[in-house]
């Protein structure tokens, strides 16, 4: 009776297939009516865990992604162009950004700086 069991089992994780694939995340800044303007995509067909799109107040990237924001917004809103309300100009470090599995910290998914 146990080997029938062991049988079983050894059948069914033989049938487990894991699958990938690679996806790339697109975060594009310009400047539209003197504005700060972020748009995203990805090529993904899921959405990142709890992603956001944020603008930070300083000259560098924080080592805590959730520090110095100045705007942000989530990732599944306004993907097509969100106004930051912020003065378009160089020098302005944005990032998209997602939870690590399972609700662990944020980190930065795609990085950019104006220029």
């Amino acid at each position: 009776m146990n080997e029938m069991l062991t049988r079983q089992i050894t059948d069914q994780a033989q049938a487990v297939q894991t699958q990938s694939g690679t996806y790339t995340w697109y975060l594009n800044a310009y400047q539209l009516h003197g504005n700060l303007w972020l748009s995203w995509q990805t090529t993904a067909p899921f959405r990142a865990q709890q992603g956001q799109i944020m603008v930070y107040s300083g000259q560098f990237f924080p080592s805590n992604p959730q520090d110095n924001v100045k705007a942000w917004q989530w990732d599944n809103v306004s993907s097509g162009g969100w106004d930051t309300g912020l003065p378009y100009g160089t020098g302005w470090y944005c990032a998209w950004n997602a939870q690590r599995s399972p609700n662990g910290p944020y980190a930065y998914a795609v990085q950019l700086v104006t220029g």
